[in-house]
């Protein structure tokens, strides 16, 4: 009477005695060649979207005085090939398992998957064992930790990781595509890819043709090809504002105790005190205190700014280092150049961009006494 084993059936019956399913699948082993006589086992059982064509291993091992005649493949209980045995190992095509496409639950078919089989194994001695695998298939190229978003002065630096990898299929060629926005067209990168994996600086690319600025977004795709075959996987990289890293809402007056205003700390001082850098200037205005390296630039009210646009209006306008006759709304952008230390002490001399708006006038017996700033930069 020929036996059927379940492998996996009798690995999780063990593990309910507490004991690993490592060592449930030795003594399953040395137990079905007491037993039976022979097990095999599929080395094989990781491919790629390319590895539809190739070769996958079994390991056959048999008692003393016992052969394997034939092996089968099965899948769904239907025998889909048959092995080819050379000694103590057995190799079948993995074209046999199906066309490499995974219908999901609404009829999609999905880039990957995996497929069920036994193995079905007869020995000379008359017994029959089956053991049961699954052989994943995974996409060929895969992206690393890629950055999602950025600021536009970083994203020439963002750095695109990639990744290829096969059974044993050949990849002919990587190709890096780039867009401006999903409704763009994608246009090849001018870059030579490595294929089986590499990283990717955008100053390296032609991205600059795109044109891009702050709230665009870059999409770039990767394709692996192999023969007739191709695999893809996009990412994107959002551009986003700047923004600005310290922010201030103070009162500048003409009341000489109170007359001066710190920029890098907010802190209000008065008239001759150190680390200013301007003060109130009559009437209704406001002056650069020498030593201070900030200077002006006047933009309409309804100016909006980040750290960058902030940068760009103060570079195409006329600087100033002092204003007057002030009134509620009006707006300035500015440059602050100053000292800033890090964590480990290092001092780095940086330019900070901000902007610098005027809000409520104080007016006493139809003199102005003081107004209020709101104020935000950043580098």
């Amino acid at each position: 009477m020929k036996k059927y084993i379940n492998y996996w059936g009798l690995c999780l019956f063990i593990a309910v005695g507490l004991a690993s399913c490592e060592s449930d699948e030795a003594d399953y082993q040395e137990d079905a060649t007491t037993d039976i006589g022979g097990y095999a086992r599929l080395t094989d059982q990781n491919l790629s979207r390319f590895d539809s064509n190739e070769n996958l291993n079994i390991d056959l091992t048999t008692a003393e005085g016992v052969t394997a005649q034939s092996v089968e493949i099965l899948q769904g209980g239907e025998v889909i090939g048959e092995a080819t045995i050379s000694g103590e190992t057995a190799t079948f095509n993995s074209s046999i398992l199906g066309d490499f496409t995974f219908p999901d639950d609404d009829g999609v078919d999905q880039q990957t998957g995996s497929y069920p089989v036994r193995i079905r194994t007869t020995y000379s001695n008359g017994e029959i064992s089956e053991d049961p695998f699954t052989v994943a298939v995974e996409k060929v190229i895969s992206l690393g930790d890629n950055a999602s978003e950025t600021t536009m002065d970083s994203l020439s630096s963002v750095i695109l990781d990639y990744e290829v990898s096969t059974f044993s299929a050949t990849v002919d060629d990587v190709a890096l595509e780039v867009k401006k926005n999903s409704a763009g067209t994608y246009t090849d990168s001018d870059v030579d890819l490595a294929t089986d994996e590499g990283s990717v600086m955008l100053s390296e690319t032609n991205y600059a043709d795109l044109n891009l600025s702050v709230n665009d977004t870059l999409y770039y795709r990767f394709t692996a090809t192999s023969g007739s075959l191709t695999d893809v996987v996009n990412g994107q990289v959002a551009i986003t504002p700047k923004a600005f890293t310290t922010s201030n809402s103070v009162t500048l007056s003409d009341d000489l105790a109170m007359n001066q205003l710190d920029l890098a700390t907010g802190v209000i001082s008065g008239d001759g005190e150190d680390g200013a850098d301007i003060r109130f200037l009559d009437p209704t205005g406001f002056e650069i205190i020498q030593g201070s390296d900030v200077s002006f630039v006047k933009v309409d009210e309804d100016f909006d700014a980040d750290v960058l646009t902030a940068r760009a209006a103060y570079e195409n306008g006329d600087a100033i280092t002092s204003a007057t006759n002030l009134e509620n709304g009006d707006v300035f952008v500015y440059k602050h150049t100053r000292d800033i230390e890090d964590e480990d002490g290092n001092v780095e001399t940086q330019n900070f961009y901000g902007i610098f708006r005027i809000g409520n006038v104080s007016i006493v017996d139809g003199t102005a006494v003081s107004f209020d700033i709101n104020y935000a930069d950043g580098f």
